[in-house]
């Protein structure tokens, strides 16, 4: 074993201890299980040395040239071209045609110790992960921030010591948790916030010591707790895997009839927030004036081109009302079955009103499907903070005028984006963060004017290049770093 796999098998196992009470086996025994929550790493040959290079996307080119980011001389000096060759944008791409290789295997920042994965940045301690940056000890892991001791989880963020999460922002200590913020200790839950000591839990706020959204007496709680765990080792160590989530759902008995005539008459339907997509659309229209040197207008109109490379999302109906309700496809949600999809608002309502799950001091991780059945919806229009003008957004939070985008933090005046974090004025960009005046950029960090950049950092008034770092004012750079005035 390597240094990092042997560090990484440590940290797996003393995160076992604290989150299942007790160690399960080495890392490599749950290496398949562990990568079925993450984003899928694409494997391709070098061109240069006919190596494996991990990469976070298929989407290039087939018959284009691979390297891996090990392999790149950044230091290799090119002729300039010539003036025939830069007359026009498809000159450019025949001139450039033996420099531009895309690549794989990117480290980038302040990075050590990092293992088959890709777009990593300022990380220590990672295998078999992508699209991970500020993060330390993870493994089989894709599109988190922030983070430490994270086992084979989607989307974490702020988060520590988690094994197969989905979704996070600022947990610990966890398993099998979606879509939630502000928790601790929990296992099997799904929308809960500033929550701690709960499992089989749906929708709830403030909570502690909870099974099956039941309020139960600290003893109590902790003694059904360590059985279920107990439980949990044991299949862990037989079968190398647990159940999720959804596998559950998917053995539970539709109860949504039932649960409509327990909401019957309770929910306000009371007019929300008037929303626009003007703010967008001015923020669109400057974005390209600032790109381009044009104002252009009508946003919805450039919606097919804008979102042409980036994972779409649906539009699904509440089981509860028959409200609409956006779904991105990101982490796994479009795993979540349709008939248990409902609305926030609805979710929260439910709690207030659904009866108790009889005889739940009885629960086994074998039976739990049934003791769920009648508590399990999920609100999929989750949100945080203060939130203004957010239109068919999942998941967001402390965002303004954002159209569109799933999930999205800390987010304003953009739209069509696909996992922005912490920035404005984007449109069309995916997993991107930090950034300013972007239209289609993907898999990168603190970007400012630019467009069709992808897997870069840290640079300013760049247009179609790839794996650039510390790159100003250019154009049609490969797999550079620390230029300005290049094309």
């Amino acid at each position: 074993m390597s240094d990092t796999s042997n560090i990484l098998d440590r940290q797996w196992k003393n995160t076992c201890k604290l989150v299942f009470g007790g160690e399960v086996g080495p890392l490599s025994d749950y290496e398949k299980w562990l990568s079925q929550r993450a984003d899928n790493i694409y494997y391709f040959k070098s061109t240069v040395s006919g190596r494996q290079v991990a990469f976070a996307t298929p989407a290039y080119p087939a018959d284009s040239k691979r390297i891996s980011f090990e392999e790149i001389d950044f230091g290799r000096k090119f002729a300039p071209l010539g003036i025939d060759e830069i007359k026009d944008i498809d000159s450019v791409f025949q001139a450039i045609s033996d420099r531009a290789y895309y690549a794989g295997n990117i480290i980038l920042g302040n990075s050590k110790f990092i293992e088959s994965s890709t777009n990593i940045s300022d990380s220590f301690y990672v295998m078999g992960s992508s699209r991970m940056g500020d993060s330390k000890y993870i493994a089989h892991s894709s599109m988190g921030r922030l983070c430490e001791y994270v086992f084979g989880s989607a989307a974490p963020g702020e988060s520590s010591y988690l094994v197969r999460c989905n979704d996070t922002y600022h947990v610990k200590r966890a398993f099998e948790l979606w879509m939630t913020s502000n928790s601790t200790d929990c296992y099997y839950v799904f929308a809960l916030n500033n929550c701690s000591e709960c499992m089989f839990s749906f929708n709830l706020r403030n909570a502690k010591y909870a099974i099956g959204n039941a309020i139960l007496p600290k003893d109590k709680y902790m003694k059904i707790k360590s059985s279920l765990l107990e439980q949990m080792r044991t299949e862990l160590q037989s079968n190398k895997s647990l159940p999720s989530l959804t596998d559950l759902l998917s053995k539970s008995t539709d109860s949504s009839k039932a649960a409509k005539k327990i909401l019957a008459g309770k929910l306000s339907g009371a007019a929300g927030e008037a929303k626009s997509t003007e703010p967008m659309e001015r923020a669109f229209t400057t974005t390209c004036k600032v790109l381009f040197g044009a104002e252009l207008s009508g946003l919805a109109a450039y919606k097919p081109w804008l979102t042409g490379s980036m994972p779409q999302g649906e539009k699904r109906k509440s089981v509860f009302s028959d409200r609409e309700i956006y779904v991105g496809n990101y982490a796994k949600y479009m795993e979540i079955p349709k008939n248990r999809t409902v609305l926030e608002d609805e979710a929260l309502k439910y709690v207030e009103v659904a009866p108790p799950v009889p005889g739940i001091e009885n629960i086994t991780l074998a039976n739990a499907h049934e003791f769920i059945s009648t508590i399990a919806y999920m609100s999929l229009d989750y949100h945080d903070g203060t939130n203004t003008n957010v239109i068919d957004c999942m998941a967001y939070a402390y965002s303004t005028n954002a159209l569109e985008c799933a999930p999205c933090v800390q987010i304003k005046d953009s739209a069509y984006d696909y996992w922005p974090r912490t920035s404005e004025h984007v449109f069309g960009c995916g997993v991107l963060f930090d950034s300013s005046f972007c239209m289609h950029c993907y898999q990168s960090v603190k970007l400012t004017r630019c467009f069709e950049v992808d897997s870069s950092r840290d640079c300013a008034d760049l247009y179609f290049s790839h794996n650039c770092e510390n790159v100003h004012d250019s154009m049609f750079c490969f797999n550079v770093k620390n230029m300005k005035y290049a094309i």
